[in-house]
């Protein structure tokens, strides 16, 4: 294996935007995206890479831009997956013909993968490490096929690992070539309860349905969108996901404080934060088009949905996160409960929290 060759699979926003801001720095790349939407990646093969402006500028090569996952993580020593949650084993699927058990598979961000990549590859007979982290790196939009704007860049990225033994190694693998700093995290629940998404985008989405849909999403979502109300909502569920947390004995941060830490702000409550944030306040309207989006779709079933499976295993109520999962439910036409990564579909049905623990 190549240690300074990396795949990325799924080649949209996060996707061109991490592939470009590696190979500026180095890494050999390969980018690769499903045959069904080739064209994200045709004209960057066309282009030979990807162009990054605002708070990163440059040029980065990428070494292959393909629809063929063979080519793309021959010889990788880390295969990253930046796309939507329900992607993530679709990916998978296709790659384990061609995976070797000392490569890494890193989930960008996570959001539970882990465990349910971990139950897929077992089924297959391979044992790779899996690497979740708890966000994107950036706060990004892309302009076109091969041109990123960046708005903001995280200070830092927090990752875990499953097993949690393997964190040591992965780290110092990562730090080898990774653009920016990494905090490692005890296990892999701790990584995805860690992932403020499910705060800030959901409850946004149901609190402002009726004005995406009238507007057709021409508003600041992360501004104008993220009301003091809205702002309340966020730390009601936020003080839920904490409490199950504690339970577990995960080592959480509030919303607010990783919004603090990651973005170097300063405000007195999470309203005041969100609402001056350059990152998000300082470009028009970004609000979703649509409510079948993926702050529903991506962040309701594979954030929301395992975190008050937890909640319920460990008697820990959650009445407000409750509610969002299921006007969710009813504004989509799915069952989330049902269908999203609750522990059945993430392998952990039956199990008690300390053989949860003892697994992870």
């Amino acid at each position: 294996m190549n240690e300074l060759k990396v795949s990325v699979l799924g080649a949209g926003n996060g996707g061109q935007a991490l592939s470009a801001h590696l190979a500026i720095n180095g890494v050999e790349v390969n980018l690769f995206e499903h045959p069904n939407f080739k064209k994200n990646v045709e004209e960057i093969a066309k282009k030979g890479g990807i162009e990054l402006s605002g708070k990163l500028e440059g040029f980065g090569k990428i070494s292959l831009a393909t629809t063929d996952i063979k080519q793309a993580i021959e010889d990788a020593s880390v295969i990253m997956i930046v796309a939507p949650s329900f992607a993530q084993r679709t990916f998978i699927e296709m790659a384990i013909p061609y995976l070797d058990n000392s490569q890494i598979i890193m989930l960008i961000p996570g959001n539970f993968g882990a465990f349910e990549i971990r139950k897929i590859l077992k089924k297959s007979g391979k044992n790779l490490t899996i690497v979740e982290t708890n966000t994107l790196p950036y706060a990004c939009r892309k302009i076109e096929e091969g041109k990123v704007n960046i708005w903001g860049v995280k200070t830092h990225i927090s990752i875990a690992s499953l097993p949690a033994a393997n964190i040591e190694k992965v780290t110092k693998i990562l730090n080898k070539f990774f653009i920016m700093p990494i905090t490692p995290l005890n296990n892999s629940l701790e990584i995805s309860f860690s992932n403020p998404n499910m705060i800030v985008h959901c409850p946004t989405m149901i609190l402002n349905a009726g004005r995406i849909e009238s507007t057709n999403g021409d508003f600041r979502f992360y501004c104008d969108g993220m009301t003091k109300s809205v702002c309340k909502i966020m730390e009601k569920m936020d003080e839920e996901r904490m409490a199950i947390g504690k339970k577990l004995n995960l080592d959480l941060i509030s919303t607010y404080d990783w919004l603090k830490e990651t973005y170097s702000l300063k405000g007195d409550d999470l309203h005041e934060l969100l609402s001056t944030n350059p990152a998000y306040a300082q470009h028009g309207s970004d609000a979703p088009k649509f409510l079948n989006h993926r702050y529903l779709t991506e962040d309701v079933p594979h954030l929301l949905v395992p975190v008050v499976s937890f909640g319920k295993l460990l008697g820990v109520p959650t009445p407000i996160t409750d509610c969002i999962i299921r006007l969710a439910s009813a504004i989509n036409g799915i069952d989330h409960l049902e269908k999203g990564r609750n522990l059945d579909l993430l392998g952990l049905s039956g199990m008690t929290v300390e053989e949860i623990l003892n697994y992870i």
